[in-house]
C-alpha cells in the first residue's frame, strides 16, 4: 500500500491532478480558511471525479463545502501525471498554481481588467454554473462580447455542476467543520515546524 492507504497499483498509472478553487473559501472568516482543494484521476476519468465531488462523495472538504451553501470552480489540470504529483502539489501551495487566484492578483497590481480576468481565470474551460461563480468571484454582472475562448473540446461526459446545498448547515455540521478546520490548522503548524515545511510552505487544503 502507498500513501494514505491508496492501492500501490496507482503510484505507475497516470491521470489528471487538478485543483479546484472554492467559493467561498471554507472555514472561519478572520481565523482559518482553506480555499483549495488538489486532488487527481486516472487519465480519462477527471469528469467522473468532478461528478463524485458533486454528488457529495469526492473528498470531505468539498462535501462539507458543499453543505456550508459554498461551491467552486476547476482552476487547473496537470495531465500525465502520477498519485505521488498530487501529494507534491498539495505542499507547494495551491494559489500560486490557481489560475483564479493568478488572476485575481493580476487585477489587483492593475495589470489586466476584470474583464480579461475571466479568460485567465479559465472561462473557456467551465461550466456555465462555473461561469456564474467567475462572474460573482470578479464583481461583474455580465462577461464582455468580445471575450476571447478556445475552441470547445471534443464531446465527452458532462460532470454534474456543484450546487449550493438547502437550508441550513444543522449545529452537528457546524461542529464538524470547526474541527476539521482546527485538523488544517494543526496540519499546518506541525508542517511548518518541521525543516521540510519550512521550505516547502504548505497550502491548507483536505486530503
Amino acid at each position: 500500500m502507498s500513501r494514505r492507504g491508496a492501492p500501490s497499483g496507482l503510484a505507475w498509472q497516470v491521470g489528471d491532478a487538478y485543483t479546484l478553487h472554492l467559493w467561498p473559501p471554507f472555514g472561519i472568516p478572520g481565523v482559518q480558511q482553506s480555499g483549495h482543494y488538489t486532488g487527481w484521476a486516472l487519465e480519462g476519468r477527471l469528469p467522473y471525479r468532478l461528478t463524485d465531488h458533486a454528488l457529495g462523495r469526492g473528498a470531505r472538504l468539498t462535501q462539507l463545502q458543499r453543505e456550508a451553501g459554498g461551491s467552486w470552480v476547476l482552476a487547473g489540470v496537470e495531465h500525465g501525471v502520477t498519485r505521488d504529483r498530487e501529494h507534491q502539489l498539495k505542499y507547494r501551495g495551491a494559489s500560486r498554481r490557481c489560475d483564479v487566484c493568478r488572476a485575481e492578483r493580476d487585477v489587483q497590481a492593475g495589470e489586466i481588467t476584470r474583464e480579461r480576468a475571466l479568460e485567465r481565470a479559465g472561462w473557456d474551460r467551465a461550466t456555465d454554473y462555473e461561469r456564474g461563480l467567475l462572474l460573482e468571484i470578479f464583481g461583474l454582472e455580465a462577461p464582455p462580447a468580445n471575450l476571447a475562448v478556445r475552441a470547445p473540446a471534443p464531446p465527452g461526459p458532462e460532470p454534474f455542476v456543484p450546487r449550493p446545498a438547502p437550508g441550513e448547515v444543522s449545529p452537528e455540521r457546524l461542529a464538524e467543520m470547526d474541527a476539521l478546520v482546527d485538523g488544517l490548522v494543526a496540519g499546518w503548524k506541525a508542517e511548518a515546524a518541521s525543516p521540510k515545511g519550512a521550505e516547502a510552505e504548505p497550502e491548507l487544503e483536505g486530503g
